[in-house]
């Protein structure tokens, strides 16, 4: 079904990404890309698609080669991709109309067209939104949107972007089971989570562009690339002393949490907020952050996580109740002061042409002097992983996204914030990043730093919350320590697909 014979590709005036690839998928084979970041995957997957032309070698899809320009419309209806971040490919601006909208460009009868659309909002839960604009949704209910678009013409090839990485638990089990039901696709997909290898028949293992291991899973896993992958890094001990804070938030207005004296604390009570001219995101929500941990909020695509963010950062104010820092009620404006906020995508604000620059723009109002600049942007980069020397002169929008992603939390870093949000900081990061992200955020924590999670990362989750808030459809149904006893077992096992949050 894909045949690569010698294929090689480099971006203009950048070193050679993908070096002399070779070797076959048949019809109804399952394929796994795994490797680092940077590695070349997303790039493989776009060469297949016909997105980007080889600089080297041949590609065929079924036969077609994919840079026969005569046969480009046969090879769009074959080959479907669906994108890391879904809103690389919302084009519409109704769910209905995306979903739609292939099916359009391909002249299918309106009465079937109407009749698939329906079929495939049906399949991704998507029947209440299809008249909400795809920008205005969760990146769940986006990622969801873009697959069902895509689905919608039953292409013979299925690429996947690490399309599971914006998913909640349901959301990833409900396109596991959609994309490997029967053998319908030729599936070649990234993935950056080890769990999901065995969905797939053979393993591509990419390094620097070159091919390194390729073969079946069994002898994948005798490989060390995949001991480094299933090697987590070690998460703390746990203080046995942990205060258990929990609370049944939707039964009380006002959530009274004793702290320490140190550090910053931040409180909601009763609060509540709707877009404009829209039901209520966020309903009469109480909860407390406690100063100097880690808290990790948690529960599916669209219960409130990244409003509760926007809240929490005085990026919004809320309709009513009150938000409080350390006891006392603040202003969006002063809270805006005090917490530094990464959300979803955070490289997308990106502007500048070395990372240098984009790195250090927030200090620049500091009046400082290039070489105390340069050392603090040094500190930041190393707080994330990154050599200064390697990349303080690159420009961040050729890097791979989990080097991008670094750099947006090293330039959230620089500001030196008391607390600090971060909004699915995992996203796009391989193993490595996801380990840099745990050594980053318990030495923040041992800074004194107060740290808040929105996250879907169990894993993540567990290796280093102290506290756990569970949402759902906009309240808090139960906070408190991650270990607590009173943890509300069916809930997490519904909703995050385990049955404890604890090591």
């Amino acid at each position: 079904m894909i045949r690569l014979d010698g294929v090689s590709f480099a971006y203009q005036d950048e070193s050679r990404l993908l070096e002399n690839l070779s070797f076959s998928i048949q019809r109804g084979e399952r394929v796994c890309l795994l490797g680092r970041n940077g590695s070349g995957k997303s790039t493989l997957l776009r060469l297949i698609a016909g997105l980007l032309n080889p600089t080297g070698g041949e590609i065929l899809v079924n036969g077609v080669s994919t840079t026969d320009h005569k046969r480009q419309r046969e090879l769009r209806r074959q080959v479907g991709f669906i994108f890391q971040n879904p809103e690389d490919q919302i084009i519409s601006t109704t769910v209905e109309a995306d979903i739609a909208f292939a099916l359009e460009n391909f002249g299918v009868a309106q009465d079937i067209m109407y009749r698939e659309v329906s079929e495939y909002a049906g399949r991704f839960e998507l029947d209440e939104l299809l008249h909400r604009h795809p920008l205005t949704l969760s990146a769940g209910e986006k990622q969801r949107t873009a697959l069902a678009s895509v689905m919608v013409v039953q292409p013979q090839v299925l690429l996947l972007d690490e399309p599971t990485s914006f998913l909640d638990y349901r959301g990833r089990q409900r396109l596991l089971v959609t994309a490997f039901a029967g053998r319908s696709y030729t599936i070649v997909g990234a993935t950056q989570y080890a769990q999901e290898v065995e969905q797939y028949d053979r393993v591509v293992f990419l390094d620097q562009g070159r091919l390194l291991f390729i073969g079946s899973n069994e002898k994948f896993a005798q490989t060390e690339q995949w001991q480094q992958m299933t090697t987590t890094a070690s998460a703390r001990k746990r203080e046995s002393s942990r205060t258990n804070t929990s609370v049944n938030a939707t039964s009380s207005p006002e959530v009274e949490i004793a702290s320490p004296v140190r550090g910053t604390q931040l409180e909601m009570c009763n609060v509540s907020f709707g877009y404009s001219h829209g039901p209520s995101v966020i309903d009469g929500l109480s909860m407390g952050v406690l100063p100097g941990r880690i808290t990790a909020v948690m529960g599916d695509s669209g219960c409130g996580k990244t409003t509760l963010a926007l809240l929490l950062a005085g990026l919004v104010e809320p309709n009513e109740g009150v938000i409080r820092l350390g006891g006392e009620k603040v202003s969006a404006k002063e809270l805006s002061r005090q917490v530094a906020v990464l959300f979803q995508f955070p490289e997308t604000g990106f502007f500048a042409d070395s990372v240098l620059e984009e790195v250090a723009f927030g200090i620049r109002l500091f009046r400082l002097s290039s070489k105390e600049i340069q050392q603090k942007v040094c500190v930041a980069l190393n707080m994330v992983g990154l050599d200064f020397d390697t990349f303080a002169s690159r420009n961040p929008f050729l890097l791979s996204a989990g080097e991008r992603r670094r750099v947006a939390i090293a330039s959230a870093l620089i500001m030196e914030r008391p607390t600090i949000l971060f909004d699915e900081t995992t996203l796009g990061l391989d193993w490595e990043g996801r380990k840099t992200m745990v050594r980053l955020l318990l030495d923040l924590k041992g800074a004194d730093k107060t740290i808040v999670l929105m996250t879907h990362d169990v894993e993540f989750a567990a290796q280093v919350a102290d506290d756990i808030v569970l949402m759902d459809h906009g309240v808090v149904v139960w906070q408190g320590a991650i270990d607590a006893p009173d943890l509300p077992q069916q809930f997490i096992v519904d909703h995050l697909g385990v049955k404890t949050l604890a090591d």
